[in-house]
């Protein structure tokens, strides 16, 4: 092997756990023209600078959750990688998935825009230091009418953040808290159509395991669609199915609610 090469091996974020890619990209929109003294060629000089990444793992909550922000750090294992500033990044969102069916273990991807700042290239400091335990999937639920054959379902947490460039910012790109929002969908097998109703509106929790869950108060059906598939892979019929969807709303009937974490930790309000 090269010895300008490395493997992932002995990578990490900012000691999040069980880690399994993490990915950053700066990105440009130069200055253009193309003007009487250019002789045709598109003129180009310094423009607007941003930057963005990801990273995933197994695991149901990670430790930053959408409209926080944090200083990103990602090591490989000669302590070499990428940073921010101290607050540099925003978490815009988390998508927890539950793949039932092809069993494993519970997954998460983050993502994360610039706050302020630049990303640094070079020395870093970051380790996963603790002790790997995900939650395995096999056996999660979800308290929606007629999911009692589920297959698989995902959670998405979303606070999108407004950007701004000004003259102070020399070019860069920030961002604030926006609003918070989620969603989720499922997809579920049955012997009959005991689906809820669109627009059914109640409270829904999304089983981690041991007793925990997702809560969300309130939780409005978007989608529900039957499927049977008369002829599936090698002419054989398929399972009857249902694919499900629905959103968050922060208030029903005058009625606050709320979206928790299964440690009991609110995430909104």
């Amino acid at each position: 092997m090269a010895a300008n090469i490395i493997s992932g091996k002995g990578g990490a974020v900012n000691g999040e756990n069980c880690v399994r890619l993490w990915q950053v990209a700066r990105v440009t929109a130069p200055a253009e023209a193309v003007c009487s003294a250019s002789d045709g060629a598109v003129v180009r000089g310094a423009g607007i600078w941003d930057w963005q990444g990801r990273y995933s793992g197994y695991g149901h909550t990670p430790s930053v959750l959408p409209g926080e922000t944090f200083q990103f750090i990602g090591a490989t294992r000669g302590s070499k990688g990428v940073q921010s500033v101290a607050n540099g990044a925003i978490m815009e969102e988390t998508r927890i998935s539950w793949a039932i069916a092809r069993g494993g273990f519970i997954e998460y991807v983050n993502s994360f825009k610039c706050a302020t700042g630049a990303l640094t290239f070079g020395s870093v400091s970051a380790s996963d230091t603790s002790t790997p335990n995900p939650s395995v999937v096999r056996s999660c639920t979800l308290d929606v009418t007629g999911c009692e054959e589920l297959q698989e379902m995902e959670l998405v947490l979303k606070c999108i953040s407004p950007s701004a460039v000004t003259a102070t910012t020399a070019g860069g790109t920030e961002r604030d808290v926006g609003n918070k929002d989620a969603e989720f969908t499922a997809r579920i097998l049955t012997k009959d159509a005991s689906f809820p109703t669109e627009s059914q509106v109640q409270v829904v929790n999304f089983d981690v395991g041991s007793g925990l869950s997702w809560t969300m108060t309130w939780g409005i059906v978007t989608l529900v669609a039957p499927l049977l598939p008369i002829e599936g892979p090698d002419l054989q019929p398929g399972f009857f199915q249902a694919q499900l969807a629905g959103k968050f709303t922060g208030y029903y009937s005058g009625t606050k609610g709320s979206i928790t974490t299964p440690a009991g930790a609110s995430w909104w309000p």
